[in-house]
């Protein structure tokens, strides 16, 4: 069986790392083959660069046609917040041939959870410009019964590329500096205890940094990062694996991935995923992935 997991950039590969994780601890992956699948571009120009919502549409249909014209998955995660949300629009009935997962569904489940766990808890969803203008965790939210001015939405533009690049966390603090105390100032009042939802997979990556900024300014916070989630999502689909080394993960992207990154992402993803290190150390550059898109 072939696994698709896809993110604009390189966040995402915390959840192929955890997926691969977690069928190593059940002792499975056998006969099961993980594609980790760069949707971004270029390492400089992703989808929250792009100019307008249709030329992100545009190029996400084109990227899928191509992914599975030459990859062939039979289950597709999309890992990115932004890539999910977007995925929502009847644009992509066409590629509903085959199961599509998304993160926004695992996230927006674990949000709902936590907040029924903590009842008076305030609740700040951190994500990209794209999510957030979305606002399609906020309409779920909202649906769900969750009152307005319980929760808000923080756009953090620059902050994945700060943190690939940059594995000491020191570019991630100084955004996060600006970024936490405008979220809090968007509250009606200042809230004691706060869930800090991690709305890109790449937050999950300097989720201490997080932590240090808001526990310096509230009493009390508990971050939500959805990776975890978002593998358990998988297993169900999964046919039943014969026990060996793990997966085999392959990393296909369509630029060469940057020194800094390569030198970064190891020491996020530790130990428990090496089929994944070692997929990210030999990735496959692929420009047909986006052979008929310009940017």
């Amino acid at each position: 069986m072939r696994i698709g997991i896809t993110d604009s950039g390189v966040g995402g590969l915390s959840v192929c790392a955890e997926l691969e994780a977690q069928l190593r601890r059940s002792a499975a992956g056998g006969g099961l083959e993980i594609f980790y699948l760069n949707a971004a571009l270029r390492d400089d120009y992703a989808y929250n660069s792009m100019a307008s919502r249709q030329k992100k549409l545009e190029a996400f249909d084109g990227f899928l046609h191509n992914v599975t014209e030459r990859y062939r998955p039979d289950l597709l995660y999309i890992a990115c917040n932004t890539l999910s949300v977007l995925f929502q629009d009847p644009y992509f009935q066409g590629h509903r041939s085959f199961p599509v997962l998304g993160i926004v569904e695992s996230g927006t489940e674990a949000m709902l959870a936590a907040l029924r766990e903590d009842p008076v808890c305030s609740l700040i969803v951190f994500a990209t410009p794209t999510t957030v203008g979305e606002g399609t965790y906020a309409t779920r939210l909202q649906d769900a019964g969750v009152p307005s001015g319980r929760f808000v939405q923080q756009a953090c533009p620059g902050l994945p590329d700060a943190i690939s690049n940059d594995s000491t966390g020191g570019q991630a603090e100084a955004l996060l500096g600006e970024f936490v105390p405008a979220a809090l100032a968007q509250f009606s009042r200042p809230p004691e205890r706060v869930l800090a939802f991690l709305g890109c997979t790449h937050y999950g990556y300097q989720a201490g940094v997080f932590e240090r900024q808001l526990s310096a300014r509230v009493a009390r916070q508990r971050l939500l990062n959805p990776n975890q989630a978002a593998a358990e999502s998988m297993l169900p689909h999964l046919p039943a694996a014969t026990a060996d080394a793990g997966p085999l993960v392959r990393f296909i992207t369509p630029y060469p991935i940057p020194e800094k990154p390569l030198q970064s992402l190891p020491y996020y993803l530790g130990e428990h995923a090496p089929a994944t290190v070692a997929a990210l150390r030999d990735f496959e550059h692929d420009p047909g992935l986006y052979a008929t898109i310009s940017s």
